[in-house]
């Protein structure tokens, strides 16, 4: 009995091509023609968001045709007042100080350098007495650090935490009995290791 998808020549051999019926092959192409329609997707929203997020400096081509008129440039800031030109502040910088945290199963450690953020009305005071106690403070955040465990240190809040104590401790020692001239401790650097 004859194959049915068999075609009859004149010879009554196969004239007909070979037909596609799901071999090795067509696996292979639907797999490369999803991961291209993947690949463009991934594109075009790419392309999408970037345009979302660029600022539109320049009117596009559909607002050029419909005669919009670009929005007008914004005006340049106010020159500075001789208050404003002065800084907030200056900052007065420790040395890095590395100390062995409070773990008694891993030798961990601590490598934290801090800035010292003074008013520029109270810099020359707060410089000359930070000079001459600055071996005391030091000292202090040593024995701070020391007394740290990991979790003391770890995250956000408790890195707030420990430059709230810090300035605390330092305003104390400093001006026990007067306002403080101290306003922020900063990190400069701040590594656990």
């Amino acid at each position: 009995m004859a194959d049915p998808t068999e075609s009859k020549g004149s010879g009554g051999a196969a004239a007909a091509g070979p037909v596609l019926t799901g071999g090795p092959n067509t696996g292979r192409l639907k797999t490369l023609l999803i991961f291209a329609a993947g690949v463009l997707i991934l594109a075009a929203g790419a392309g999408y968001g970037v345009a979302l997020l660029m600022p539109a400096s320049h009117p596009g081509p559909a607002q050029a045709e419909a005669g919009a008129t670009p929005a007008p440039a914004a005006e340049p800031p106010p020159a500075p007042t001789a208050e404003a030109t002065k800084a907030d502040f200056i900052y007065y910088d420790f040395e890095p100080i590395v100390v062995n945290l409070d773990e008694p199963r891993l030798a961990r450690y601590v490598r934290a350098t801090i800035t010292l953020a003074i008013k520029p009305a109270n810099h020359e005071t707060a410089k000359a007495i930070l000079d001459r106690r600055k071996p005391e403070l030091k000292n202090w955040l040593t024995l701070y650090f020391a007394n740290c465990t990991l979790d003391n240190v770890r995250g956000a809040a408790s890195l707030n935490r420990v430059r709230r104590e810090i300035l605390d401790a330092f305003c104390q020692q400093l001006w026990p009995d007067q306002k403080p001239l101290i306003d922020h401790v900063l990190f400069k650097e701040f590594g656990v290791s």
